[in-house]
């Protein structure tokens, strides 16, 4: 019994760590980078690490192409969000965003997908809802730096931990498919949007979500290269391979938002 549990808690433990981090961080900067924190693979990452652990390389390289699809739904419910926040209480938000990733996911699960076309779904979606939402959340306000409140991020951090947990200890009976979904399942986008619209009102939320939407398309990339790091070198190589992808992404669009940031300074002080 000892090895079964002693495993689960500390896997429970570790997610749990690292989302208080992430969304401690993320509630006291930018909306840019509140995104940019929220939508690095804390939740996809340590389920990925776990179940390396438990599974076998052919399995995990399987995960991956269908989380890489799974993707795919993620744009669509972002974009939702970034639509509905503004306008709409924080539980039509949250729900409205996740019926949209369900009517997206359940027939995305059913298809046998490739690397390929895993990766062709994501460059068709997410310029897509790059185009939707492209007059939306432009000019964020400030997050408030308002105090949480003691329970807020145990609480995420304990549903974040249970979910994964969760994905990794059932996957022998999910196989590599539901076991792909639930690993980008957007539960940090779910609790990250819910206490955001709570806290800090639907325009912070959608401001967020919006720079969310574009920083996310990126663990296309990082999975494209854990699927083939996997299967060319094995499960650590792949892992890390992932990784330094995921921080090059989020480093191209920290680099990317000042050069915005500072053209739309120069464009102030012009006009």
């Amino acid at each position: 019994m000892e090895e079964i549990w002693i495993p689960l808690i500390i896997r429970m433990i570790v997610t749990a760590a690292v989302v208080i981090a992430a969304t401690a961080v993320a509630e006291r900067v930018s909306p840019f980078y509140a995104s940019l924190i929220g939508a690095f693979p804390t939740s996809a990452g340590p389920a990925y690490v776990m179940l390396a652990l438990k599974e076998e390389a052919a399995f995990v390289a399987a995960s991956a192409v269908y989380s890489m699809a799974s993707l795919a739904a993620v744009a669509p419910f972002v974009s939702v969000v970034v639509w509905l926040a503004p306008l709409s209480s924080v539980f039509v938000t949250v729900g409205g965003g996740f019926l949209t990733w369900t009517v997206f996911a359940v027939p995305i699960s059913l298809v046998s997908w490739t690397p390929m076309t895993a990766l062709l779904i994501n460059l068709v979606a997410y310029p897509i809802c790059f185009w939707l939402t492209r007059n939306l959340g432009q000019v964020p306000p400030t997050l408030l730096r308002k105090p949480a409140q003691w329970y807020e991020l145990p609480v995420r951090a304990f549903v974040v931990g249970l979910f994964v947990a969760a994905v990794v200890t059932a996957s022998n009976l999910l196989g590599p498919v539901a076991t792909g979904l639930g690993a980008v399942f957007p539960i940090v986008f779910l609790s990250l949007t819910a206490i955001l619209h709570i806290r800090l009102g639907g325009a912070a939320t959608a401001a967020t979500m919006h720079s969310a939407l574009r920083v996310v398309s990126g663990m296309t990339l990082a999975l494209m290269v854990l699927h083939y790091g996997v299967v060319w070198w094995g499960e650590a190589i792949g892992l890390s391979l992932s990784l330094v992808a995921s921080i090059l992404w989020a480093l191209a669009m920290v680099a990317l938002n000042i050069r915005r940031t500072n053209a739309a300074s120069t464009t102030r002080l012009v006009s």
